[in-house]
């Protein structure tokens, strides 16, 4: 199974072909209005989110039995918990809801909400964290490091670091740049997964994606 994750920067109906060039079997999308994905003719689309222009939305683009585990609740916004294909999958964007829960204390609370449901052995974290643990300070008590413990407690693993062998806080390859800026890189979108499980991740080239978002997409293949 090919998973996409992107943070296609809103406009969704102008960029849905990069995507789907791709070639994913099931796509994550960050920051994509909700007329864009429940408009849309795949075979599985869910939107959440707290404003109908910019939220999150999960497509799967080939039949198969697609079910969302858990009804949206707009205490806990920007997430999708759903399985398919035997996983357990929950689709990430961590954004602000209260100057209190935002970003990685966003991650937090979903993790915590579905321990039982990430920690089932066929299970993953996959999305846009706007988090890295460069930016722990900001967080005491609910910080990146201690999410990525967290996950490790559940029996997950970030692809990338388990593949490249790269500390977090130290990786090279970056998925975000600030203002679509090459000198402000920072890497915050990631995939967790169950450590039994098989994964390999690519993530996308700054020359052939920052014209369209200031996120490159992450590729994950799943075996």
């Amino acid at each position: 199974m090919r998973i996409v994750s992107w943070n296609c920067s809103m406009a969704f109906y102008k960029k849905r072909h990069l995507l789907e060039a791709l070639l994913p079997d099931v796509a994550i999308v960050q920051e994509v209005s909700k007329k864009d994905i429940e408009s849309s003719d795949y075979p599985f689309a869910a939107w959440v989110g707290s404003n109908p222009n910019k939220g999150l939305g999960v497509i799967g683009l080939r039949s198969a039995s697609y079910k969302v585990t858990e009804p949206s609740d707009p205490a806990l916004p920007w997430h999708v918990p759903f399985s398919v294909d035997g996983l357990n999958i929950i689709g990430l964007w961590a954004h602000q809801l209260t100057r209190e829960l935002r970003y990685v204390r966003v991650t937090h609370e979903i993790v915590d909400r579905h321990a039982g449901f990430l920690g089932s052995g066929r299970g993953l974290i996959v999305g846009d964290f706007n988090s890295n643990t460069i930016w722990d300070g900001a967080h005491p008590g609910r910080n990146h490091s201690m999410l990525v413990d967290k996950l490790a407690g559940l029996g997950l693993d970030s692809v990338f670091h388990r593949q490249e062998k790269a500390a977090h806080g130290s990786e090279l390859t970056k998925t975000y740049f600030h203002t679509r800026n090459l000198k402000f890189g920072h890497h915050i979108d990631y995939a967790f997964v169950s450590s039994a499980i098989d994964a390999k991740v690519a993530v996308g080239e700054p020359d052939g994606w920052l014209p369209h978002s200031d996120h490159m997409p992450l590729i994950i293949d799943v075996s």
